[in-house]
């Protein structure tokens, strides 16, 4: 264990660092990408939430974006709202909706910004996080992000969902406006669920739907509040819909959410306070943040990079029969598939552990995810141990 604690916290100037030693020129001078990726932030609100929900978006994170829209179907001069032309109220009448306000968005500020965000009133967004997401990427390339789901026999690339938020680069938005949003075969308008019928769009015209995922392939895109990612037990509800739709797999407790998280939904009305000043102004004495470091650009071939979904677990159900063979049978099987899953998914942890210690572009905090996981899962370290003496052999 030692062993690998000494590799992973070396750098790859060959210099020691203590795990848990701070920058201080990063730690007292982050870095400011306001400037550096301009993001356009447009949520979707409705005349009766104009007070109880956009407002305080407006007064909390809606400050930090780069220019904040709020898209309803009346305009109201207290809050701010924008009347889009033709669009009703209601659930059936969202997908019209994000129609509109992006193709307001695209023929008022396309040239304006590098980034557009789409959020919903009960979204709460870390702007800052984001931004550093966003960084290495073009605002060139036709690719967009956010919480994804999966709806295969309808769009084959995923979709985002529309709660927690999605962000599309310009050119992302320009192909939206220029030649999906009249195209009614493959962008429909009378669909009525706006996050599935965007994603189908987006592909049809050839829109990389990204990841959004850290290191350790936890979402920075949250479609749930914090509660839920913290404390669902998803063995008390196996059939619960997260769980299927989900393109990647989910993670719960402690470790369920990127340390750089960008959205959660279901914030609402003044809890979007809270969440302020839980992240921007609650400090526990001697304790520090590593801020890390600029992650370097990418090329359009590394943007495209994006895994597929994970397998879907089986049903945990049985059928009680007379025949006690027959049901251990059964039991086995499926004990076997779960087995199989699990090994999986924690193969797919270690080979991202691995390639982060050959990978010269990794950054610390990247590391730092890794040292975090393997001291708090003695398996994960069991297992990790096995793959290095492999891999060691494999290069010896």
């Amino acid at each position: 264990m030692f062993t690998l604690l000494s590799l992973l916290q070396t750098n790859y100037a060959g210099a020691q660092f203590r795990y848990g030693s701070t920058d201080e020129q990063t730690l007292l001078h982050p870095v400011d990408l306001t400037d550096h990726v301009r993001v356009l932030c447009w949520v979707m609100t409705t005349p009766a939430n104009h007070e109880t929900k956009a407002r305080h978006v407006k007064q909390t994170w809606g400050r930090r974006c780069n220019k904040l829209l709020l898209m309803s179907s009346s305009e109201d001069a207290k809050v701010g709202t924008i009347a889009l032309a033709g669009v009703g109220e209601g659930r059936q009448s969202l997908w019209n909706k994000t129609r509109e306000a992006f193709r307001y968005v695209y023929e008022q500020h396309v040239n304006e910004y590098d980034w557009f965000l789409k959020a919903d009133d009960d979204t709460y967004v870390i702007m800052e996080n984001l931004r550093f997401f966003l960084y290495p990427y073009s605002p060139e390339f036709p690719i967009f992000f956010g919480s994804k789901f999966r709806y295969p026999e309808y769009v084959d690339q995923g979709y985002f969902s529309g709660g927690a938020g999605y962000v599309l680069s310009r050119e992302a938005l320009k192909r939206f406006a220029e030649r999906a949003l009249n195209n009614t075969e493959t962008c429909s308008t009378a669909y009525d669920t706006e996050d599935l019928e965007m994603g189908r769009c987006m592909e049809s015209v050839n829109v990389t739907a990204g990841d959004s995922r850290d290191l350790m392939g936890r979402k920075r895109f949250l479609p749930m509040e914090p509660l839920f990612h913290l404390t669902t037990n998803p063995a008390e509800d196996p059939d619960f819909w997260y769980k299927h739709y989900s393109f990647y797999e989910p993670f719960y407790g402690r470790n369920c959410c990127s340390d750089l998280a960008i959205s959660f939904h279901y914030i609402q009305g003044l809890q979007m306070y809270v969440m302020d000043y839980l992240i921007y102004s609650l400090h526990p004495y001697g304790v520090y943040f590593r801020n890390p470091a600029l992650p370097p650009k990418k090329s359009w071939d590394e943007a495209l990079v994006v895994p597929g979904p994970y397998p879907l677990p089986s049903s945990t159900s049985t059928t009680t029969t007379t025949t006690t063979t027959t049901t251990e049978a059964t039991t086995t099987t499926e004990q076997s598939e779960t087995n199989a899953q699990s090994e999986s998914s924690t193969t797919l942890d270690i080979t991202q552990a691995i390639d982060a210690l050959n990978d010269v572009s990794i950054e610390q905090s990247q590391i730092d995810h890794v040292v975090d996981r393997l001291l708090e899962n003695n398996v994960f370290l069991e297992k990790m141990m096995e793959k290095l003496k492999s891999h060691n052999k494999s290069i010896s």
